[in-house]
């Protein structure tokens, strides 16, 4: 009943300069909204909406969304192509939220054939939520939506934020507490001895500031912990190596998605803090940082979405401002996201992958990057390819991965 033979969605938008700097913004917008307590409105205008449609499209290929605004409603719609027989191989998605003096009104969903009452819909996630996350989550949430205003260029909610939501039961917010019961990302614990022996290594290597180095370390443990440790394998150890290189040379807040990794030892921080900004790749730091992020996207969610958001980082450079669109970048990005889904592979692949990883120098961890066109502009970008549909473009990205596939590392297959 909720697979369809048809898409109902058409995708309208693509992922380009402007529609990167407009979800940028409601990203922004949204984050900013969330640290503040208390009456607030939140704006959210159709050019944002449609600048994250165009980014969920890029990163999710099989999906089209769409959001028109009228002064009587916001109609959402989604259509999801799944790797199903043609009689059930759509999802089709739609929802339609109505202006309101009080409260979120929903007035009704659509899921294939099925068709709820807004009313409805909301009580049976209600339920699924008391029942697998915490009683009255979900009426918490809703209550935080005072006001709803609907326009042709805006949708408007009148908030108030009450951050008390998320500090429940005992010193763990709700979202720590299933961070730690799900471990989705691996064991904080094994994480952690591989943190540490990142921390050592960079106590003794400052001179070192080659990611190389600090990927031999790790990888070296995980080969090593593989055969020797009983009930564990390389596809574990590698999850947790790639992880803590993640969380040591990438943002303070990724140990948030993961666990308590960080050590508070002050020499360790200062050494970290220093080598983060220094530690490079093919000679970059900036190169280092590409590689580094897009692991990170690419553990943390799907390969699509990693190569989508190192494309959206690009377009953002190539705004006014910005240091501009660079292939050079786009392929550390690439190898990133590559390395993340090779070493975690399968068992096979895994093994095969530590032993390539105990020699690895940074000329195999990225291909040479002469000939790569860097600092282009929006304007340049749209003279020479248009958009990401270009033949012309699709070309350089067929080049940036025969590049990757010239090293033996990403000969192991994505």
């Amino acid at each position: 009943m909720s697979l369809q033979t048809q898409p109902k969605t058409v995708q309208l938008h693509q992922i380009s300069a402007q529609k990167a700097k407009q979800s940028q913004k409601l990203v922004k917008k949204l984050i900013a909204s969330a640290k503040q307590q208390g009456q607030q409105k939140i704006r959210i205008t159709k050019d944002e909406l449609d600048g994250l449609a165009a980014l969920l499209h890029r990163a999710v290929p099989q999906s089209a969304a769409n959001v028109t605004l009228t002064p009587k409603a916001l109609n959402a719609s989604l259509s999801v192509t799944l790797p199903l027989p043609e009689l059930i191989k759509y999802l089709n998605v739609s929802i339609k939220v109505l202006p309101s003096e009080r409260g979120l009104k929903i007035e009704q969903v659509n899921i294939g054939h099925l068709s709820l009452a807004g009313h409805h819909f909301i009580t049976l996630v209600s339920l699924m939520s008391d029942f697998f996350i915490q009683p009255n989550l979900v009426d918490d949430m809703l209550a935080i939506v005072k006001r709803v205003s609907i326009s042709e260029s805006f949708v408007e909610f009148e908030m108030y934020l009450d951050t008390r939501l998320l500090e429940r039961n005992n010193d763990k917010s709700l979202l720590m507490r299933l961070r730690d019961d799900l471990a989705l990302f691996g064991n904080a614990k094994e994480i952690a001895i591989y943190y540490q022996s990142i921390a050592q290594y960079a106590a003794q290597q400052q001179s070192n500031t080659s990611l190389a180095g600090y990927v031999r370390e790790v990888f070296t443990l995980a080969n090593k912990r593989s055969n020797s440790i009983a009930n564990t394998n390389a596809t574990v150890q590698n999850q947790s190596a790639a992880m803590a290189l993640i969380v040591y040379f990438g943002a303070d807040r990724f140990e948030l998605l993961v666990g308590d990794i960080i050590d508070d030892d002050f020499d360790q921080l200062v050494v970290r803090n220093k080598l983060r900004s220094n530690a490079t790749l093919r000679g970059r730091n900036d190169l280092q940082k590409h590689f580094i992020y897009s692991m990170a996207i690419q553990m943390f969610s799907t390969l699509g979405a990693s190569d989508a958001i190192g494309e959206y980082k690009e377009f953002l450079d190539s705004n006014r401002g910005g240091s501009g669109f660079s292939f050079a970048d786009l392929m550390a990005d690439r190898a990133g996201t590559r390395f993340a889904q090779i070493v975690v592979a399968n068992e096979n692949k895994a093994k095969r992958a530590q032993s390539l990883l105990l020699t690895i120098t940074d000329e195999a961890l990225l291909p040479s990057i002469q000939g790569l066109n860097e600092g282009i502009s929006q304007t340049e970008f749209e003279q020479t390819y248009r958009d990401i549909n270009n033949q012309d473009y699709q070309q350089m990205l067929k080049e940036i991965d025969t590049r990757l596939e010239t090293l033996p590392l990403y000969q192991l297959g994505w």
